[in-house]
């Protein structure tokens, strides 16, 4: 399937060597080609040219090397290297817009979807993973620019030997501030990101390599932010109609956080995994009042198991991959 996206400027289309005379222009071109490549990787989770950290004769060759020029193009003549401009026009394009479902046959020609086909199934970046967790919930800041800010983190994680810096937790809206805005020291990163592969700095990465590890599903389950915003998530659903039953809540915590409507399997799976937790946290008040944040108007069973359930939302892949 070809992609759907204009042809080359009218000046290139008039004769074949306007392209070539502007490749060899004073305006070398490769920076806006890696520059379009880059952002094509970030929406599309591969580049059109795949070594995004080597464009030379040892990396490999574009898939569809018209198509980045005429990115490159338009990144440096029309949109004056605006990277916003370049974004909603891959954004808005029909290539970009198709869906991730497929035919045996076409998985068979194209396992790799270099033809683009349909939209690659991504698995979101670190950053973005828990800034939608934030989001959805409620409790992600629009504080924007300033200084770092940490998070909180268990005692001991961080730990700076040489100059006795400690990590000091942010108060207020700073510590729910977009991951960007992170303290991040090298050799020492922001733990969860780092197991959502990010990188701890001490060396240059052009390229992160996307992995899938059991240590993922853990961060999830049991990593402070997305626990806290599970708890903030489940109790304004609760407090916004106490009249509702366990299936509305569900599919409305299902729908906030995926953005479609929740299927018949997957509800009669999240209410079985609700009514197990809902006997567990009725024999053990401990256990509930940790989950619900020791909050003794919270500290409901029904309230705890509901967290749980938005606790394993946030866990399913329709959440953590775009696509």
């Amino acid at each position: 399937m070809p992609l759907i996206f204009p042809q080359l400027p009218a000046s290139a289309q008039k004769n074949r060597l306007d392209l070539a005379q502007w490749l060899t222009h004073k305006k070398h071109p490769l920076t806006a080609r890696v520059l379009a490549n880059r952002l094509w990787e970030q929406m599309f989770g591969k580049g059109l040219v795949e070594t995004l950290e080597d464009f030379g004769s040892q990396g490999i060759a574009p898939t569809h090397p018209e198509l980045l020029d005429w990115l490159a193009w338009r990144l440096m003549h029309d949109y004056q290297w605006s990277m916003k401009s370049l974004l909603r026009e891959i954004a808005l394009s029909a290539t970009y817009r198709q869906s991730s479902k497929t035919t045996p046959e076409a998985l068979e020609r194209d396992p790799d979807n270099y033809l683009y086909a349909r939209i690659s199934r991504v698995r979101l970046s670190a950053e973005q993973i828990r800034d939608q967790a934030l989001r959805v919930s409620g409790l992600l800041s629009e504080k924007m620019y300033g200084t770092g800010v940490m998070p909180f983190q268990p005692d001991g994680v961080w730990q700076s030997p040489w100059n006795g810096a400690s990590w000091r937790q942010s108060k207020g809206e700073d510590q729910y501030r977009r991951a960007i805005y992170t303290y991040w020291k090298r050799s020492s990163p922001y733990p969860s990101a780092l197991t959502f592969d990010g990188v701890a700095r001490e060396v240059c990465v052009a390229r992160r390599i996307r992995t899938s590890t059991p240590l993922q599903a853990l961060v999830l389950l049991n990593d402070f932010v997305y626990v806290e915003a599970a708890r903030y998530m489940a109790l304004e659903i609760r407090e916004k109609d106490r009249e509702q039953t366990i299936e509305q809540q569900i599919s409305q915590l299902y729908e906030r956080a995926v953005g479609q409507p929740i299927s018949t399997p997957k509800l009669e799976s999240l209410k079985k995994l609700y009514a197990t937790a809902l006997q567990t946290y009725r024999k053990d008040p401990v256990a509930t009042t940790e989950i619900t944040g020791c909050n003794p108007s919270q500290d409901t069973p029904e309230t705890a198991a509901l967290v749980l359930v938005a606790n394993a939302v946030f866990n399913l892949d329709e959440f953590i991959v775009k696509g």
